[in-house]
């Protein structure tokens, strides 16, 4: 790579010599503002050391609100130039702004499962992480009951455990899908939640106005920006907004990162120097950052030595299946996502064709996303479709996508995005156990819609949600980026906290997992800052 890509603005700086003589300093330097980076800035600002945050969108609120609009969604989402390659379809969305992804999330929070570590070991499938659940319990129940989640640990939960407030009624879009899980024997229950159920910590329960994906407009959702951003600005930390990072600096001398570049929103070039950087910048920015880092020690990107920076990226696969029913439903009526679980079909089963499992969750989206998320229909089918929209229901049918070496983020050799900087190239191919298990979750949500009563069963699209192990964890320097403490194996200082560590990605909502894995490498960090390893 080294050879190939010169950074225009790195190249421009050094000959205009336009760079502070002095640039700025801080202890801890993170880039991204998303519910990792928000995390790990409060536990550092809290244990005394000096914080700066980088975030490439602005920040939302004052004169920048976000009231009920669907338009909204495409402020706070990700928006810049990617180059989407390989097979398949996979798009995850992802966020942008102070809050990062959750400001368009949708706050579904549960726990992964034990064997969820160790798929390599049970299956023979994937590979096993360096950590296990033993080793996120505590931090698991320290963010739940930190950031506040309301509902239910539910029947199939890797050990019973209660959540900071009570479920959220269930919907009467809820009901209709639960019935129809009854009638199968399954098990529905209202699943663990960042939404509040009960006023909490200066913040209302939800109204259920349905715009989730859009901002928040009474901040009943929690997100990093209401939480814990809202508290490491009030210990100290500094947030910097439309600070664009473009280069990670390193020294090779002490073999140390040093800081950051990045362009502000005139596009100016600015410096930060930090004893320690750590990236939160999310599975598709991180290994993108790291790639445009490369200098003379790390040619192919920085903190690469491995090779596997963008590698083993993946991708939950995901179906929408839609029933229509004869009477009103109304599921725009409360939470967009998370009413409803089912978790039945999660647990492995030999018999199966395939290996790991899916969930079942309740998900009916905005009137645009809803005409998006049609599938292949045309004329006449497609405009009743749309009429129907108040007697629809939705299930997502949500399976686990494999690691796969040729699974890639790499800087797109032709794409520029508007500073001139490569853009993020994204190849993805499911693999065979991918698709088995994608279309098992998609028949059985059919079969479960059908049981509901649905008169009418239609399949919307096929696609990839969430972004995840672009930078593995593991021991062995060889095959990953990172050790189990989020630490890069070639530069000690840096460390990358959010779901690029990822080593498999289950087949559950991912942010929880993130932050406790966030959680525990910053106890880490502030305990080896302490005896000066850092």
């Amino acid at each position: 790579m080294g050879a190939l890509y010169c950074n225009p603005v790195r190249q421009q700086v050094l000959l205009m010599g336009n760079q502070p003589t002095s640039p700025p300093s801080c202890d801890v330097l993170i880039v991204g503002t998303g519910p990792t980076g928000a995390l790990v800035a409060q536990r550092m600002a809290a244990n005394g050391l000096s914080v700066v945050m980088l975030e490439a969108g602005q920040r939302f609120g004052g004169q920048h609100p976000l009231p009920n609009s669907e338009g909204n969604a495409g402020k706070i989402m990700w928006t810049e130039p990617r180059n989407h390659v390989g097979g398949d379809f996979v798009v995850p969305k992802t966020g942008m702004g102070v809050g990062g992804g959750t400001l368009p999330w949708l706050g579904v929070m549960p726990r992964f499962h034990r064997d969820d570590f160790r798929t390599h070991s049970t299956e023979g499938v994937g590979a096993d992480w360096p950590i296990g659940y033993d080793d996120l319990r505590p931090h698991y129940e320290k963010v739940e009951r930190e950031f506040g989640l309301a509902g239910e640990c539910g029947p199939f939960a890797p050990e019973p455990y209660s959540l900071p407030m009570p479920p959220h009624r269930m919907s009467w879009h809820a009901q209709v899908l639960a019935r129809g899980a009854r009638k199968l024997g399954a098990q529905p229950f209202a699943p663990p939640i960042a939404i509040n159920s009960q006023e909490r910590e200066g913040r209302p329960a939800c109204i259920y106005c349905g715009w989730c994906a859009s901002g928040c407009p009474t901040e009943a959702k929690a997100t990093s920006a209401n939480t814990y951003l809202a508290e490491a600005e009030r210990l100290g930390a500094r947030v910097i907004s439309e600070a664009f990072v473009h280069r990670v600096n390193y020294d090779a001398a002490s073999g140390r990162a040093t800081g950051v570049d990045y362009l502000d929103s005139q596009r100016r070039e600015h410096r930060i120097n930090a004893k320690i950087v750590v990236l939160t910048a999310h599975a598709i920015e991180t290994p993108r950052l790291l790639l445009f880092s490369e200098n003379a020690t790390f040619p192919d990107g920085l903190a690469n030595s491995s090779g596997m920076v963008g590698k083993n990226l993946m991708s939950h696969p995901t179906w929408q299946v839609f029933g229509t029913f004869n009477e009103p439903v109304n599921a725009h009526k409360g939470m967009q996502m998370g009413h409803v679980m089912v978790q039945d079909y999660y647990q492995p089963n030999a018999r199966n064709d395939y290996a790991r499992g899916f969930i079942l969750l309740s998900y009916m989206m905005t009137p645009v996303t809803f005409g998006n998320l049609s599938g292949l229909m045309f004329g006449r089918e497609l405009k009743d479709f749309l009429h129907e929209y108040s007697h629809t229901a939705a299930w997502w049918a949500h399976a686990e996508g494999l690691p796969d070496e040729r699974n890639t983020i790499t800087l797109d050799p032709q794409l520029r995005d508007a500073r001139g900087l490569p853009v993020a190239q994204v190849s993805y191919k499911w693999c065979d156990n991918d698709v088995k298990l994608a279309a098992a979750a998609r028949d059985k949500a059919a079969e479960m819609m059908a049981a509901s009563g649905a008169k009418k069963v239609r399949l919307g699209l096929n696609y990839g949600a969430h972004a995840m192990g672009s930078c593995r964890m593991g021991r062995d320097e060889k095959t990953s980026v990172v050790n189990e403490f989020c630490q890069s194996h070639d530069v000690k200082n840096l460390f990358i906290c959010d779901t690029s560590v990822f080593v498999t990605g289950a087949g559950v909502n991912p942010t929880l997992t993130a932050m406790a894995i966030a959680s525990r490498a910053a106890g880490h960090i502030v305990e080896s800052a302490r005896k000066g390893e850092l």
